[in-house]
C-alpha cells in the first residue's frame, strides 16, 4: 500500500499506522502507572509491572537490576555529601582553635612569614595559622596546595555561606555544586546581596549540574554586582604563575596562568614560530612544533643580550640501565623509562650514541649480514622503528633485544662480545671523567652504592675516589657546624626529598638541619643531619606543638600539636617508598625538637 510501511508480528503482518496506534497507548498507560513509587529489588524482575506487556526475562532483570544498583549510588553519593559537609564544618570549626595571633610570628619578627608568603595565601585564610594546612595535609595525606584549599572552602562555606553548607548536607546538592558557589558567589562583599543571590541560586539548583550552576552563579553575580568581575580578575592575574605537573610515560606538564590577553598573545606567537620552522618532510604535528619551539625560546642561551640561564637536572641511574638494562631512572626525583634515561645521556653528550649493527634475516630465514646503521637509510616521512635513533637498522629477528650487542645485551655481564665491551667502555669514560669544564655536566658523576635489598644509600663516592683506593662509607662526622661537601652530597643523595611527610620538594633547594640542634651537642653527621625545604624548616623550628625526633633506621619521627606522629624514611633507591634503610641507633642525645633557634 503507497505510504505505508509493513513489519513482521508474531507471524502476522500488521499495518505500522495501527501498531504506533497501539504503542502510543501502552506508553500512555506505563507513565500513568509509573507516577507511583515503584520499589526495585535486584534479582526480580519487576519491568512487567511498569508496562502494559511483559518483557523478555534477561532484559528485564538487567533494567531492573541495573536501576537498583544506579538507587544505591545515588544513596551513596547524598551520604558523600552529607560525610563532606560534616568534615567542613570540622575543618571550620578547627581554624578557629588555630589563630594566627597566637600561633604565627607577627610581621618583621625573626622567622615570620615573608610579605610574598603571607600575600599568596586566600584572603579567607589571613586570621589562620599559616601552620594549621600542614596539619589538616598530613592527617588527611594531602599536599600543601590540596589542603590549604580544602580548608579555604570549609571557612568560605562556613561563614559566607551557610546555606550552601547546609544544602550540601541535607543531600539537596552536590560537593562539586558547593565548590562552584563557594568559587563565585564570595565575589559580593555585600553580606546582604550575597545571601539573596545564594538563596535564589539554592531553590532553582534542581537538576543542574556544576557546570550549569557555574553559568547560573556568574550570571547572578554580574547581575548583583557589575564589578564582581573586575575584583575576580585582578584577583586571577594575582594568581599568575607557572607550575610544573608530573604526566605519564616520561613527559610533564608545564603549566602557564596570566592574563589572558598575555596568554593568547604567548600562544600566538608560539603557532606563528611553530609555522616558521615548518620544512619540508617534517612530520612533526602542530602542537608538536609548538612545544619544541616554547623549549627552544626558553633554553637557548644569549638570545637578546641576556647572559645565558643554566639549567640543572639530577639524574639517577643504575649502571645497568646506562648499559642498556630495563631498571627505570629518575629525573629530578621522578621516574622515567630506561630508553628515556639512555636517551638523555645521549643528547646530553654524556654518552656516545652506540653504533653497533644487527643481523637481518631475510623473509626466507637466509641470514643477509650486517646492516650498518645509517640516518641515510631511513625513508623519507616514514617514523623511524623502535631502536633505530639507538644506532640499528634492519630487520630484527624476534628476541632481538637480547641478541649480541643489544641493549640488554649490554647489561647482561657475562656478554663480553666486542660491541658491549665499547658500551661498557664509554659508560666507564663519563664515570672516569676528571674535569667537567666544556660538558654538560655540573660535577662530576658520583657512583651510588646501595644496599641490594633495601635500597638504602651506603655511601657516595665516584670512580676517581675507587682508583685511588679510597674507603668506601659514610661520611664521618665533622666537629664544624656545616657540612662538609661530601657530607653534603652523601645527605642530598640519600634523602632526595624533603623530609616533611608529603613534601617533595628537590634536595637542592632544601636545607641540611641538625635533627638534634647542634647547640645542644646534636653532631654534625649524617645521622642528625637530614633535607628539610625552608617551609618545613621554620615549622620544625617555629610552629608551637610541633616536634621532630630522629629515630633508629635513619627515620625522622614528627609529632603533631594533637599528638598524632607521622615517621618518614629516606626513600629507598629503585622504588619511590619510604624504607628504613638500616637498623643503626639514632644519635646520642635524641631528644624531641621543638626550638631550634637560628642559625638552624
Amino acid at each position: 500500500m503507497y505510504g505505508r510501511r509493513w513489519v513482521q508480528w508474531s507471524d502476522s503482518l500488521v499495518e505500522s499506522r495501527l501498531l504506533r496506534g497501539v504503542l502510543d497507548q501502552a506508553a500512555a498507560h506505563a507513565r500513568h502507572r509509573l507516577r507511583t513509587p515503584v520499589t526495585v529489588v535486584p534479582g526480580h524482575t519487576s519491568f512487567r509491572d511498569l508496562t502494559t506487556e511483559r518483557a523478555p526475562t534477561v532484559l528485564g532483570r538487567l533494567i531492573d537490576d541495573g536501576a537498583a544498583l544506579l538507587d544505591v549510588a545515588v544513596a551513596a553519593h547524598h551520604a558523600s555529601g552529607r560525610a563532606a559537609a560534616r568534615q567542613l564544618r570540622a575543618l571550620a570549626e578547627f581554624t578557629r582553635h588555630r589563630p594566627a595571633g597566637s600561633f604565627d610570628r607577627a610581621p618583621g619578627e625573626p622567622g615570620a612569614a615573608s610579605a610574598a608568603s603571607r600575600a599568596a595565601r586566600p584572603e579567607v585564610l589571613t586570621a589562620v595559622s599559616e601552620w594549621a594546612v600542614d596539619e589538616v595535609a598530613t592527617r588527611l595525606h594531602l599536599t600543601g596546595h590540596a589542603a590549604q584549599d580544602l580548608l579555604a572552602l570549609a571557612v568560605t562555606l562556613d561563614e559566607q555561606l551557610p546555606a550552601t553548607l547546609t544544602a550540601l548536607e541535607e543531600g539537596r546538592i552536590g560537593r562539586r555544586h558547593a565548590e562552584v558557589l563557594a568559587e563565585l558567589l564570595p565575589l559580593l562583599t555585600d553580606p546582604a546581596v550575597r545571601s539573596q543571590v545564594e538563596a535564589r541560586l539554592l531553590a532553582r539548583v534542581g537538576s543542574k549540574t556544576p557546570s550549569q550552576l557555574r553559568v547560573a552563579a556568574r550570571r547572578a553575580v554580574l547581575s548583583a554586582d557589575a564589578n564582581a568581575a573586575l575584583r575576580r580578575a585582578a584577583a586571577a592575574v594575582r594568581e599568575r604563575g607557572v607550575r610544573l605537573y608530573p604526566g605519564k610515560d616520561g613527559t610533564d606538564t608545564l603549566s602557564l596562568a596570566h592574563a589572558s590577553p598575555v596568554a593568547r598573545a604567548c600562544y600566538d606567537a608560539l603557532e606563528r614560530y611553530a609555522e616558521a620552522c615548518r620544512t619540508e618532510g617534517d612530520s612533526r604535528t602542530k602542537q608538536q612544533r609548538m612545544a619544541d619551539c616554547l623549549a627552544d625560546l626558553v633554553l637557548r642561551p644569549g638570545e637578546h643580550g641576556l647572559p645565558p640561564v643554566q639549567a640543572q637536572l639530577t639524574i639517577t641511574a643504575a649502571a645497568a640501565t646506562l648499559l642498556g638494562g630495563d631498571e627505570p631512572g629518575e629525573v629530578d626525583g621522578e621516574p622515567l623509562p630506561a630508553e628515556v634515561i639512555r636517551e638523555i645521556a645521549y643528547a646530553l653528550g654524556l654518552l656516545p650514541r652506540p653504533t653497533v649493527a644487527t643481523s637481518s634475516i631475510s623473509p626466507g630465514g637466509t641470514d643477509t649480514g650486517a646492516v650498518p646503521p645509517s640516518a641515510d637509510t631511513q625513508t623519507e616521512g616514514v617514523p623511524r622503528p623502535r631502536g633505530a635513533d639507538a644506532g640499528y637498522a634492519g630487520t630484527r629477528r624476534d628476541g632481538a633485544v637480547d641478541a649480541p650487542g643489544s641493549d640488554r645485551a649490554a647489561a647482561d655481564p657475562e656478554d663480553t662480545s666486542s660491541s658491549v665491551e665499547e658500551r661498557r667502555a664509554a659508560v666507564a669514560d663519563l664515570l672516569l671523567a676528571r674535569r667537567v669544564t666544556g660538558t654538560t655536566l655540573a660535577a662530576r658523576p658520583q657512583v651510588a652504592v646501595t644496599h641490594p635489598l633495601t635500597g638504602a644509600l651506603l655511601a657516595l663516592t665516584d670512580a676517581t675516589a675507587i682508583r685511588r683506593g679510597d674507603p668506601i662509607g659514610r661520611p664521618g662526622r665533622t666537629l664544624a657546624y656545616r657540612a662538609d661537601a661530601a657530607m653534603d652530597r652523601f645527605v642530598r643523595a640519600r634523602d632526595r626529598r624533603c623530609r616533611f611527610p608529603g613534601c617533595r620538594a628537590r634536595p637542592r633547594r632544601c636545607d641540611l638541619d641538625h635533627q638534634v640542634p647542634y647547640d645542644r651537642g646534636g653532631p654534625t653527621s649524617p645521622c642528625n643531619l637530614c633535607c628539610l625545604c625552608e617551609y618545613h624548616h621554620r615549622l620544625k623550628t617555629l610552629a608551637p606543638g610541633w616536634a621532630m625526633t630522629p629515630v633508629a633506621g635513619g627515620g625522622v619521627r614528627w609529632t603533631l600539636p594533637g599528638g598524632h606522629q607521622v615517621t618518614t624514611h629516606p626513600p629507598a633507591y629503585g622504588t619511590d617508598d619510604d624504607q628504613p634503610p638500616d637498623r643503626s641507633t639514632a644519635p646520642a642525645g635524641s631528644t624531641p625538637h621543638t626550638a631550634d633557634p637560628p642559625p638552624f
